[in-house]
């Protein structure tokens, strides 16, 4: 019942993300079936559509140092940096495929890019020829549309995008980014609230969060690097959550299909709770910490480098220990890990 819930968890990433993507922007079935792809590329071009137009402009939205910026993009890549005064400057490329470099060239200004300006805030939407007007034309809009974007580093940054990559760095203002088929990685943030993808790896790394920070992908890894937390939660149905260097004192960390790793010190009082279906569950404790020790392994078994005083003890009779119920040090902080198919091993750091 335990690894039921857990999967049903996990999905719930999805599906907030979709529903997400459903507000902001319009969708086109042939930009969705092959959402396992991490660039536009993978379905914008076609057998025919060899030949290739690119179109670059630049807007400029005054917001002030510590502003807003919205963006959500359906097919391309955004690129936010941390630059200077109090403008945000966006490089709208749209690069389009067709079978001869006029139709290309013609399919450029079909999409359009909306930047707005609503005193102290700039809203980045994609604008493509709604579906009446494909059905009528009988054509596919093959055009991508990538964003490079400086923003001030107080910014507070909402990024969306339904097909790429989305890329944060050096702004310290509150930073949400999403993606249903695309990577998600941010660096050098601060309150950074949630980053997610349903088909993508979630790298988040020398960060520093007041709060909550949600992190997850359906398929791809998650990994956080560097971090410093209240709380975290890290999840993957397929891949591998990884926790690096991490000071926090509270950790959820669940995937079906992949092995976890804490490495970190932890926190009095602390609590951190590491659970996979089908994978190893690895944590690396920096320092004199002492914990309460839960762990248990259905087909593996639980390793100990650390001395545990033990309070319960199941072993194979092949003598592998399959449970480990105990206290090390001053028992300050609680360890719940759990694994069905794999090995529970604790280290010191």
């Amino acid at each position: 019942m335990k690894h039921g819930a857990l999967a049903v968890s996990i999905l719930v990433v999805a599906a907030a993300v979709c529903a997400a993507r459903s507000a902001d922007a319009q969708v086109y079935p042939e930009r969705i079936r092959t959402a396992a792809g991490h660039r536009p590329e993978a379905y914008q071009r076609r057998g025919g559509d060899r030949e290739e137009q690119v179109e670059r402009s630049t807007k400029t939205v005054k917001i002030g140092a510590n502003g807003e910026l919205d963006i959500a993009n359906i097919a391309g890549d955004i690129t936010i940096t941390r630059g200077n005064g109090g403008d945000v400057n966006v490089e709208i490329v749209k690069t389009a495929h067709a079978r001869t470099a006029d139709e290309a060239r013609e399919l450029l200004p079909l999409v359009q890019v909306d930047v707005v300006d609503r005193a102290g805030r700039a809203e980045v939407r994609t604008r493509y020829p709604t579906d009446e007007w494909r059905r009528n034309n009988r054509r596919n809009v093959n055009v991508s549309v990538d964003f490079n974007i400086t923003a001030p580093g107080g910014t507070r940054v909402t990024a969306k995008s339904i097909s790429g990559n989305v890329s944060i760095s050096d702004i310290k203002g509150g930073v949400s980014a999403e993606s249903v088929s695309g990577d998600i990685r941010i660096a050098n943030a601060g309150r950074l609230g949630t980053a997610k993808s349903v088909s993508g790896t979630v790298d988040v790394s020398d960060t520093e969060v007041d709060g909550v920070l949600e992190a997850g992908s359906v398929s791809g890894d998650v990994l956080l690097r560097r971090l410093k937390a209240q709380r975290i939660d890290a999840s993957s149905i397929s891949g591998e959550v990884k926790l690096e260097d991490v000071t926090c004192d509270r950790v959820i960390g669940q995937s079906v299909s992949g092995g976890l790793t804490f490495s970190g010190p932890l926190a009095r009082g602390g609590r951190y709770e590491l659970k996979s279906h089908s994978g190893e569950v690895r944590v690396a404790i920096a320092g004199g910490s002492g914990f309460e020790l839960e762990a248990s392994s259905f087909s593996g078994e639980v390793r100990s480098d650390l001395p545990i005083t033990t309070r319960g003890v199941n072993n194979t009779a092949a003598g592998r220990r399959r449970t480990l119920t105990g206290t090390y040090g001053d028992g300050s902080a609680v360890l719940d890990l759990t694994t069905f198919s794999g090995s529970v091993v604790i280290t010191k750091r």
